[in-house]
């Protein structure tokens, strides 16, 4: 291959590699939480909910149509008896303020529902985020532990060709060092799935990359021993459940309660209706004119009955189902309490013990092996002590921030208002 051929792949594949690179877009969380909020398909429906709910309010004071008739009495010889009438019909007015409010209640409930899943996706948003960084974090501590073992590999190959030591310690190194390879690859892989996860949410082909250097711990918003579900998204929109529930229930009442309608009529003389020839002409005082009013009231209200009893029961039975879910949310909200508090522990432990352990065996095996007090392969084994201390570290950090993402979640704390 001459120079020019090279110079060609160089540039070819520096402009495959910027190409690749391009493809990556650096976010922070909330960069993220605001792309999900302005993407997501499931948060643009819910929207779409509200703008259906509100619209559906203008329907609150649907009138009747309004009858108008003309007509001729035919036994009256073709007198002009004949009249133009206008008839128009109408609930009570009380009906119309309740199914005005009916329908006001449940553009509330959508509006909670929509939330309820912001909070729900920003918590799958915070989960996918820090376990991208996890992973991140992961593969390089892995990838310096790679360099070691390949280190201890090809001296453990030269020894055992120079006659040093026996083909076992060739085999453990191959060992170690390949199951540290497939480790790395199935981070790789987690690391890959974590961004196509979060490409779902965000609803983009963008990747997605941490713009944190390093693992971050998440301070939480409260570590309260009790949860006080009268702050939660789903207690809310239980609450705007039951209201709606409430109105639909006194709307169905009313049905008892009568109409009233109400009849202009008006003398109106055809000229081009005259069957039997008859000379007709107006009152030389002008048009007769007359009115009716009147009211209807219901003497069989069975269905109103039933429908009203049926709205009852609904309430009664949103009313337990309300009181299931809280119930099962504060004990929920225990369990991953005791949980955060164990991997709060955990992490304690590496923050203050673990990790300074981790650096006085790198120091001490550097020293060491300087002064010529241990041989490469115990100072192998003591970086090896180090780097799993490092990766315990890593999932004890990410584990403590699932927990807190968690229990930020159950108190209502992520969602961010729309």
């Amino acid at each position: 291959m001459n120079h020019i051929t090279k110079i060609l792949f160089t540039g070819i594949f520096i402009i495959l590699s910027s190409g690749l690179q391009a493809q990556n877009t650096v976010k922070s969380l909330d960069e993220c939480i605001q792309m999900a909020i302005n993407n997501n398909l499931t948060l643009k429906s819910g929207r779409i909910a509200i703008e259906k709910a509100k619209a559906m309010q203008g329907s609150a004071f649907n009138i009747g149509k309004t009858n108008i008739s003309v007509s001729q009495d035919p036994v009256s010889g073709g007198n002009p008896d004949n009249s133009l009438s206008v008839s128009q019909s109408f609930e009570f007015p009380t009906v119309y303020i309740t199914r005005h409010s009916l329908l006001k209640a449940e553009t509330d409930l959508e509006r909670s529902r929509l939330e309820a899943s912001i909070n729900e996706l920003v918590k799958e948003i915070a989960s996918v985020y820090y376990n991208l960084l996890y992973a991140r974090e992961t593969m390089r501590i892995l990838q310096k532990q790679d360099e070691l073992y390949s280190r201890f590999l090809y001296l453990a190959s030269a020894k055992f060709n120079s006659g040093e030591t026996n083909r076992l310690e060739v085999i453990n190194a191959e060992r170690i060092c390949g199951e540290n390879k497939i480790d790395l690859q199935n981070v790789e892989k987690d690391f890959q799935n974590f961004q196509l996860l979060m490409q779902k949410w965000l609803n983009t082909d963008e990747q997605i990359e941490p713009v944190e250097s390093e693992l971050p711990v998440i301070e939480p918003v409260s570590e309260a021993n009790d949860l006080d579900v009268s702050q939660t998204p789903i207690n809310s929109m239980y609450e705007n459940l039951l209201k709606a529930s409430a109105k639909k229930l006194s709307l169905q009442k009313q049905q008892f309660l009568p109409e009233f309608n109400f009849s202009l009529r008006n003398q109106l003389l055809i000229k081009g209706f005259n069957p039997y020839g008859l000379e007709r002409e107006r009152f030389d005082k002008g048009n007769f004119m007359g009115f009716e009013a009147g009211i209807s009231i219901p003497l069989f209200f069975g269905e109103q009955l039933s429908n009203a009893k049926a709205a009852k029961r609904e309430m009664q039975l949103l009313q337990m189902q309300r009181e299931d879910a809280l119930s099962s949310l504060k004990k929920e909200y225990q369990l991953s309490l005791g949980e955060y508090r164990k991997a709060k522990e955990r992490l304690d432990y590496y923050m203050k013990t673990g990790m300074q352990q981790a650096e006085e065996i790198n120091r001490l095996s550097q020293l060491s092996y300087e002064k010529g007090e241990i041989g490469y392969v115990e100072y192998i084994q003591n970086l090896k002590t180090a780097i799993e201390i490092h990766l315990s570290y890593a999932d004890a950090v990410n584990a403590y921030n699932q927990r807190v993402i968690t229990l930020n979640f159950l108190q209502g704390k992520l969602g961010i208002k729309n």
